[in-house]
């Protein structure tokens, strides 16, 4: 019977010979994660530093992804850049949050142990500095990080469990608050008082502001509409009311803004019906002489360019806390001490935010007998659980949208 094999991952003796140059070659057999036995060897000026140079390589070869792939031995701070590295599909966003928590968050926490030394308590202790230092949304958006990290690691051979998922931090987050929605009477006042604005007028927002209560689009999917076509599909159908949601603007860095061509989540692909008052503000604005050369439908009113989801998001905010405030005269801010202005909370309208014509347009379908299916596809959310949960208070979404959403 002959010799057993050696497992894999493994070495046989290590044997040293010296070269005529005087050098010193530590060589070894290693059976790697192939089956095949190999000679792995290495040299050195000296028999300690051969073995050194040796066992450094053997440390590397022992995982099944072969050189510079990941082993038990390898630090944190590596696994995350090979994490980082990999493709994943993410979103502009998505990916500019988790870079941001794993070199903020991650790394600091974590980054100069090795894997084979993270623990569930490892994890939990950190995860818990973390939400005491930064609030427990940092520390689940880590949490998550560190998770998909150690998937990554598992998946290459380096360790057999996800210490993430045994962690048993809790964190506490504040209680949720009830979602609000705009009634039909508050939605028609604030759609008045936008287009009776002088500033909103400059802003160029009242439309804006349209399309949002006409669609229930997110505001970088309404600041990405566009005209032209995907596929050989118009992207804004005026003639049979459509709209293809199929892009978001996002920032990205050393680009600035641009249109990224898909949306914040694979659900938000979607044709929506889009109610007729709308569609005539859109060719209202199409067919405007003063319109800036763009296919963009709102893009910034003098260059014509396109419009950052967050500065706009300001500007709203302003709006909606100076519209009928006494407190601040409507200007939206107040004198503070230095010279300085702050945010005006005192208004009537103050409570109300973009998203919150997503949650007003998912209301309204909801008191007109549709779905929570049917409201989830119109919103772009892959379930309807999210729908129900957060917002009331697949291709062609339905027509009756259009005739509920209508004014």
């Amino acid at each position: 019977m002959g010799r057993p094999p050696l497992p894999l991952g493994t070495s046989g003796k290590v044997l040293f010979a010296t070269m005529p140059n005087g050098m010193v070659k530590a060589r070894v057999k290693f059976r790697d994660h192939d089956g095949q036995v190999r000679l792995v060897s290495k040299t050195a000026a000296s028999r300690a530093a051969a073995e050194r140079a040796l066992k450094v390589e053997l440390t590397v070869r022992r995982s099944p992804g072969g050189t510079g792939a990941l082993t038990a031995g390898t630090r944190v701070s590596a696994l995350a850049e090979a994490w980082l590295a990999a493709e994943h599909g993410w979103s502009t966003g998505t990916e500019r949050t988790y870079r941001s928590t794993v070199r903020t968050q991650v790394i600091p926490a974590f980054g100069r142990l090795c894997l084979r030394e993270i623990t569930p308590g490892t994890v939990n202790r950190a995860l818990t500095r973390i939400a005491q230092r930064s609030g427990s949304g940092a520390a689940k958006t880590a949490r998550a990080c560190l998770s998909g990290m150690f998937a990554l690691a598992i998946a290459d051979g380096a360790v057999t469990s996800n210490p993430v998922r045994d962690a048993g931090a809790r964190l506490t987050t504040t209680a949720k608050k009830a979602p609000r929605a705009l009634s039909v009477e508050d939605a028609r006042r604030l759609v008045e008082l936008f287009h009776s604005s002088p500033r909103a007028a400059e802003l160029d927002v009242a439309d804006l502001v349209d399309w949002m209560l006409a669609t229930g689009a997110r505001i970088g999917e309404a600041l990405a509409l566009r005209t032209g076509k995907a596929d050989g599909r118009p992207l804004l159908d005026l003639d049979a009311g459509t709209w293809e949601v199929n892009a978001t603007t996002v920032r990205v860095p050393k680009q600035g803004m641009v249109v990224q061509p898909r949306t914040k989540t694979a659900a938000g692909w979607r044709i929506v019906a889009v109610p007729a008052f709308a569609v005539e503000m859109v060719r209202r604005r199409l067919a405007s002489p003063r319109r800036p050369d763009t296919a963009l439908v709102f893009p910034t009113p003098v260059s014509g360019t396109l419009r950052d989801p967050t500065n706009v998001s300001a500007d709203l905010r302003q709006l909606f806390d100076g519209f009928e405030c006494e407190a601040c005269d409507g200007a939206g801010v107040r004198p503070v001490a230095g010279g300085r202005s702050a945010r005006c909370t005192e208004g009537p309208w103050s409570w109300v935010t973009s998203h919150t014509f997503r949650k007003t347009v998912a209301t309204r379908l909801d008191e007109a007998g549709f779905t929570p299916r049917q409201v989830a596809d119109q919103l772009g959310h892959a379930n309807p659980s999210m729908t129900l949960d957060v917002y009331f208070g697949r291709h062609v979404v339905s027509a009756e949208a259009a005739r509920v959403l209508g004014r």
